[in-house]
């Protein structure tokens, strides 16, 4: 099995410098004749690529759709699962520790400017109340699993 990737240039190419990337699961067969042909097995979905790179949360959020949608193949052993997620991050790097730790900060600075704007900020004491209910969601998740 292999990933397909069909790359599409944004409709009004002047104005964006974006192309879409899109993942298809494939794999190769011989038909009754013997002759070598490939059919589709899956759509993994699409991730944009914009001035040359893919943004950082559609990075994340494009691996975590692809490896949920392989997940519900049936008829996918786990070793061609872990095979075609390295594929795909071969594409699509997951994420680094320094990007994630930008990302929060962005957003915490996000939530500050909101909170500033309407009404300020909560207490220490409940941001920290937050974290905790966000560590133990992440902890049931992983338990889920």
């Amino acid at each position: 099995m292999f990933i397909r990737w069909i790359v599409r240039k944004h409709k009004n190419s002047e104005v964006a410098n974006v192309n879409f990337h899109d993942a298809y699961l494939v794999e190769s067969y011989r038909d009754e004749n013997g002759s070598p042909r490939q059919r589709t097995i899956s759509y993994l979905g699409n991730i944009r690529e914009m001035d040359g790179e893919f943004p950082i949360i559609e990075r994340e959020l494009f691996l975590l759709r692809a490896s949920h949608i392989l997940s519900t193949l049936p008829n996918l052993s786990a070793a061609d699962e872990t095979d075609v997620v390295e594929q795909l991050q071969r594409r699509v790097p997951p994420l680094e520790t320094q990007e994630v730790l930008e990302g929060f900060r962005n957003t915490l600075r996000w939530y500050c400017q909101w909170w500033q704007d309407n009404g300020g900020m909560p207490s220490e004491e409940t941001l920290l109340e937050h974290i905790q209910i966000a560590q133990r969601t992440a902890s049931d998740l992983v338990l889920d699993e």
